[in-house]
């Protein structure tokens, strides 16, 4: 084999055995945790662990630390999606690393000094973390130094930790109308991707509503190739009104990451047969406006709802648009005056 052969079977395999690598846990903050322990100027703030200035304490070290977590033999990397806010840094400093049996071990260090790190949005930061696997570990975020008023905020988006896993298949999604006319047959895709190594070509897919009431099965004898994507089809007719979460389940003989095997519950609202729906977006960031005859203040969607309501028309209003509108047979989109910052 030459050298430029070579090279290019080197280069697929190593992509591919990154490709492969599965989520083993990950923790975005919504909704916020509650088994996280949180120091002082910690907390769970817009969708984020933030470490924030005030109250400004001098000469600290605070500490925000994760749950138990078993890693497995083969754990890849810990990725940490963060932001860094400096201000008037003096020799504070940001570390990320485990705990173990209360021994805090440091896998990365940052010197305010340096500025900010990332982007406002979130960055990654990839830590490999071979060397811990089946180990039981916290993570923790620590930061110390002269005072917190010499930084603005550490912001953590997202973390996680991968494993390149033989044989794993996750239920990604389950997409589907977010309300659903009484009596009728409705349809709801249950989204699986190989995320293991291995092809599988023998399993099993659910669809669920409260309490594990099973709403559909599946049985799956074709092969699904690593990293490949698959959607699965239920049909149900909902006989009574009621709001209920449905979600969808993977089932595979030796799967070795259960922790992926259920995707997150779609909240679902059942309405009368033959009822015409209307959603009301609010998408104005929060602006108002004053009314120039009592010069009271009002939210933009206001003058909407009054509206809707005067004319005896039931309404969904939400702030962030459903990922499937089907069965809304209006759908109004409030955007406000002005760009609120």
């Amino acid at each position: 084999m030459n050298k430029k052969n070579l090279f290019s079977v080197f280069f697929l395999f190593v992509f591919f055995s990154l490709s492969a690598q599965s989520v083993y846990w990950e923790e975005d903050f919504i909704p916020a945790p509650d088994n996280w322990t949180l120091e002082q100027n910690w907390s769970f703030t817009n969708n984020a662990l933030q470490l924030y200035w005030n109250p400004s304490v001098t000469n600290y070290d605070l500490s925000a630390i994760s749950p138990e977590i078993i890693l497995p033999g083969n754990v890849g990397d810990l990725i940490v999606t963060q932001y860094i806010d400096a201000y008037s840094p003096v020799d504070e400093i940001m570390e990320i690393g485990l705990n173990i049996d209360g021994t805090f071990i440091e896998l990365w260090q940052y010197e305010l000094i340096g500025g900010n790190w990332g982007n406002q949005n979130g960055e990654d930061l990839i830590i490999p973390i071979s060397d811990f696997g089946e180990e039981t570990v916290k993570i923790q975020f620590r930061s110390y130094g002269n005072s917190t008023y010499n930084l603005n905020w550490w912001d953590i988006y997202n973390v996680k930790i991968t494993a390149l896993l033989d044989n794993d298949l996750a239920a990604m999604i389950v997409d589907g109308p977010v309300i659903a006319e009484q009596n009728q047959l409705e349809l709801w895709k249950v989204i699986v991707k190989n995320t293991g190594i291995n092809s599988q070509d023998s399993y099993t897919v659910k669809l669920f509503r409260d309490d594990e009431i099973e709403l559909g099965s599946i049985q799956i004898d074709e092969s699904l190739s690593p990293s490949a994507i698959s959607e699965h089809n239920f049909f149900w007719t909902p006989t009574i009104l009621e709001d209920l979460e449905i979600y969808g389940k993977v089932f595979l003989n030796g799967d070795e990451n259960p922790n992926n095997n259920t995707t997150e519950h779609l909240n679902v609202t059942i309405f009368p047969q033959g009822e015409r729906q209307y959603l009301l977006w609010d998408n104005d960031n929060n602006s108002d406006y004053i009314d120039p005859e009592s010069g009271a203040f009002f939210q933009c969607e206001d003058g909407l709802e009054n509206a809707l309501t005067a004319n005896d028309i039931d309404f969904d209003l939400v702030n962030e648009l459903p990922p499937n509108l089907k069965n809304y047979n209006i759908v109004f989109a409030e955007l406000g005056l002005y760009c609120v910052g």
